[in-house]
């Protein structure tokens, strides 16, 4: 009876269209989602800078912010003793001669290695919002270019702009996208170009807490340039900052280091453990034992070294290693924060260019609607929450980088291997005239029919499904973070 009815229907209106669901996964969707959204996040900046609240106070002071921090040293090196950055009482007083009296939250500098004033020393040469401004610019751009380079598609810039932790980490300033930048780039020239690689990872020591599963890629995959490479930046790095700052900062920096950890992951039961995205503070925002914590940390990092080493010696995809090496990365650290995750975008560009040529796997769509959308809700929800929970302060974070680990588990399974049996997956059709690096031209026509799944041949090679711009990758700190 129902088909009778369908039937009565087209023969009444012949020229009626069947209607299509609408698909958010095309370019055109993407990209005018991916910059509504970070125009609405300007727009929000424009309004809090306008009412003295950002950067710059309506009294024409500095607002004291993560960034703070990174100016006073920069200030600090250029201007004074810069070894006393690595002493508590006496980074206390550069911050108040800078800022107002009671406005720093930091007792100490982070206590980064002496190289990364390299980078912050040029920075205090401005005044301090041009300061905040070029930094925030300059990272964001080296992020997005990053993840543009790795997936190729217009859409995928729109969507990293769009990221509730882009907008996380703009708003303080804070390191994340230089972190991501140094991640992607490292990865992005690994397999083509190891020793340009090594540089950025030799860079990357700046955070060192997010190179720890890098020697076990590098030593499984037998990238014996990339690690030379990388050894001497770091070299090259430390012989800089001991000429132009001096042999005593490196002297303090153990002691810094040892006060910093002491600070964030020996403190208090009661402290807010809730902003550390890590395993570790995971467990001591429950009010677990630091042992507990521990453990669970270290299983979390030994299971992602065997994972990472695994992947490295198979015959894996590049995109799918880089995928695993980089989100694995993220949860190896017990020392991790919300901004930090702006990071996120660097495994979500490695894993939206394989799906982008090998196609979907099953639920692997929603997926990316819900790593996407939980973190912006929450974003939306609790913000820069003063005197209570903010966005930094759940583990929204952590929860979004595990889930894109798994994903990428599992899809590195069931692809694995020349031999093994071939992937189920759904082809991906799109209406973008853009062509793109691939086996196949891109699909300019109309859109493919996703209803059934392809079927294998034991010991075949994979048909590789057409490209797709709209992958919409999760990209992913306000002035507190901590």
């Amino acid at each position: 009876m129902i088909y009778a009815a369908e039937r009565h229907r087209r023969e009444t209106n012949p020229d009626r269209k069947p209607s299509r669901a609408v698909d958010i996964f095309k370019s055109w969707w993407l990209q005018s989602f991916g910059y509504a959204l970070a125009a609405l996040y300007l727009a929000y900046f424009v309004i809090v800078y306008r009412a003295g609240s950002w950067i710059v106070g309506s009294t024409g002071l500095p607002i004291y912010t993560d960034f703070a921090v990174f100016w006073a040293a920069g200030m600090q090196t250029l201007h004074g003793n810069p070894a006393a950055l690595y002493d508590s009482g006496e980074f206390m007083k550069v911050q108040a001669a800078l800022f107002r009296p009671g406005d720093a939250f930091y007792p100490s500098w982070p206590s980064y290695p002496p190289t990364f004033l390299l980078v912050l020393a040029p920075l205090a040469l401005l005044p301090y919002g041009s300061a905040f401004i070029t930094w925030d610019v300059v990272s964001l751009l080296g992020c997005v270019a990053v993840v543009y380079l790795t997936v190729r598609r217009r859409a995928a810039i729109a969507l990293a702009l769009a990221a509730p932790f882009t907008a996380w980490n703009f708003i303080a300033a804070q390191n994340g996208f230089l972190t991501a930048s140094l991640l992607g780039a490292s990865l992005l020239f690994l397999d083509r170009r190891p020793v340009m690689a090594g540089a950025f990872i030799g860079c990357l020591t700046y955070k060192p807490q997010f190179g720890i599963l890098f020697p076990v890629a590098l030593i499984a995959s037998h990238q014996w340039r990339a690690i030379a490479s990388a050894g001497v930046t770091v070299a090259l790095l430390a012989a800089g900052s001991v000429i132009l700052f001096g042999a005593e900062l490196w002297a303090g920096f153990p002691r810094g280091l040892a006060a910093q950890g002491e600070l964030n992951l020996l403190a208090d039961p009661e402290s807010n453990w809730g902003y550390l995205q890590s395993a570790y503070g995971l467990v001591r925002s429950l009010h677990g034992p630091a042992k507990l914590a521990w453990l669970v940390q270290g299983l979390v990092t030994l299971g992602g070294a065997a994972i990472v080493w695994k992947s490295w010696r198979s015959r894996v995809r590049y995109e799918l290693k880089a995928a695993i090496l980089s989100a694995g990365a993220l949860l190896a650290t017990p020392y991790a924060f919300a901004y930090d995750m702006a990071a996120i975008v660097v495994p979500a560009a490695f894993l939206a260019a394989d799906q982008l040529s090998r196609g979907f796997l099953q639920g692997e769509k929603t997926t990316w609607i819900v790593l996407f959308g939980a973190p912006l809700a929450v974003l939306v929800t609790l913000g820069d929450n003063a005197g209570g929970t903010t966005f930094g302060g759940t583990p929204v974070s952590l929860f979004a980088a595990l889930v894109l680990f798994c994903v990428i588990v599992r899809r590195a399974l069931r692809s694995s291997g020349n031999n093994s049996r071939r992937v189920p997956k759904t082809r991906v059709s799109f209406r973008d005239g853009q062509s793109g690096p691939g086996p196949e031209p891109m699909n300019t026509g109309q859109a493919t029919d996703f209803s059934g799944l392809c079927s294998w041949i034991p010991g075949s090679r994979a048909e590789l499904a057409p490209r797709n711009e709209g992958v919409p990758a999760f990209f992913p700190h306000p002035a507190k973070f901590r």
